[in-house]
């Protein structure tokens, strides 16, 4: 047997239900295999013959990929896995029906690229169109997802400019989800008020864990404003439609909020 052969074999029956399925009920008999290719046939036969084998790695194959998709979301997105929980979803059953929908894809250790992949789907299940501020949740929790994947590309520092870092990601909600972020006791089962916020998460040290905080429109405008890094003067000009060198006091010591924040850089 080819051995490339026999290991995409293998990786396709932990995926494929239909084939696990076909071959755990033959139980050793040989007629289900007509539709393949010679090679593939003999071995098909190997695993059918110690089908019961087979069928414990399939299952623990698939055991653990299921806890993977509760453990992806404790990772990168704990608030949205206790609001699943505290509104009674079956997180076991939501894990197989994302894992049927990738065809049982091991994502291994990337678990932020699971997890952002996790939140994806959730935002389409059609049972949690009625629950909004749960949706606008993993909206947020997706926006962290994002700033941790976010660090692994280099960020090019351009001197003497205002730029954003790598180390901040702006949300804003369309419910008031401070009121959960304080209280997260209350995370799926509370009412929340349709009171867009502003919601910057940030990293206070590279060592730490991500942070909230709500921050005012004006300065979620200042934020924006630095897609691209900007010195002093073109600034000023976006911000206040005039010829100064400088932006506005006001403007000035928000843009020092930021800094603090690390949420941008400033010129030295």
């Amino acid at each position: 047997m080819d051995a490339e052969q026999v290991w995409k074999l293998w990786r396709r029956l932990l995926r494929d239900e239909t084939l696990q399925e076909k071959l755990f009920q033959a139980r050793g008999a040989s007629e289900w295999l007509a539709d393949f290719a010679e090679d593939e046939r003999a071995i098909l036969q190997a695993y059918g013959d110690q089908f019961e084998r087979v069928k414990w790695f399939v299952e623990n194959y698939q055991f653990r990929l299921v806890n993977s998709f509760i453990n992806a979301l404790e990772t990168g997105a704990p608030l949205t896995l206790r609001a699943l929980l505290n509104l009674g979803f079956d997180l076991t059953e939501l894990s197989r029906s994302f894992l049927r929908e990738k065809q049982w894809f091991d994502y291994g250790p990337k678990v932020y690229g699971y997890c952002d992949a996790a939140l994806e789907f959730l935002l389409g299940r059609a049972e949690l169109q009625e629950h909004p501020c749960l949706r606008d949740l993993i909206g947020l929790e997706r926006e962290c997802v994002a700033l941790y994947r976010g660090l692994i590309a280099p960020q090019t520092t351009t001197p003497d400019h205002y730029q954003r870092t790598c180390s901040a990601r702006l949300y804003q909600s369309t419910y008031a989800l401070s009121t959960w972020l304080r209280d997260k006791g209350q995370l799926g089962l509370s009412q929340l008020a349709a009171q867009p916020e502003h919601i910057l998460v940030y990293l206070p040290t590279p060592q730490a864990r991500h942070k909230f905080t709500l921050i005012s429109k004006r300065t979620a405008h200042l934020y924006q404003f630095l897609d691209e890094p900007l010195q002093a003067p073109a600034l000023a000009r976006l911000l206040n439609a005039n010829d100064d060198d400088q932006p506005c006091a006001a403007d000035m010591a928000l843009l020092s909020k930021l800094k603090q924040l690390n949420a941008i850089r400033t010129p030295c």
